[in-house]
């Protein structure tokens, strides 16, 4: 049996079941290094980061993004890890994220002990707080934000900024991490 999947790549069943059975365990090592992680730091490291970067505000009403572009930090405090992303309408990327759902053949992104958990794996109760900084001048800060905050508590996948060649360069430019 052979499953298609949205990008027309073909799977067999036990492809499938190895994809899942990856799928899993990389769940379960990220679950333990997020376990691993100080609160107290990360929370430091976060108002560090803030105070450097005063432009980004907590986000009480996501209603107040509709429309507007610029950067914005998804914060998951029980894993201590942010999310920086960039957008042209904050809100309707951060509700993407909340309800995308990932491919099989994406949710290992690179080796099973060293790929990061896709921000999209998480949902919206997930989030504890929210931080955007509304600009018209996307993508030329992104990499800049996310080399600026310890790479240990940082979910992103790949570095940031627009990327012109799509998978080959988020290959080329992912970030992972040792998990055993």
């Amino acid at each position: 049996m052979t499953r298609v999947s949205k990008d027309g790549v073909k799977h067999t069943a036990i492809k499938c079941e190895k994809m899942a059975e990856n799928a899993l365990e990389n769940f379960d090592l990220n679950m333990q290094y997020f376990k691993a992680l100080d609160k107290e730091e990360f929370n430091i490291a976060l108002d560090s980061f803030l105070s450097r970067h005063p432009k980004f505000k907590e986000v009480l009403d996501l209603n107040e993004y509709k429309g507007v572009p610029g950067y914005y930090i998804i914060v998951l405090d029980e894993y201590c890890q942010v999310y920086i992303g960039t957008a042209e309408d904050i809100k309707r990327r951060i509700m993407a994220h909340w309800s995308k759902n990932m491919p099989l053949d994406r949710l290992v992104f690179g080796h099973v002990d060293r790929s990061v958990l896709s921000i999209d794996s998480f949902r919206a109760l997930d989030t504890t707080r929210i931080f955007a900084y509304g600009t018209e001048q996307l993508y030329s800060k992104e990499d800049d934000f996310i080399n600026d905050f310890p790479d240990k508590y940082f979910i992103n996948r790949t570095r940031g900024g627009l990327m012109q060649f799509g998978l080959i360069e988020a290959i080329a430019n992912k970030k992972g991490r040792n998990l055993r």
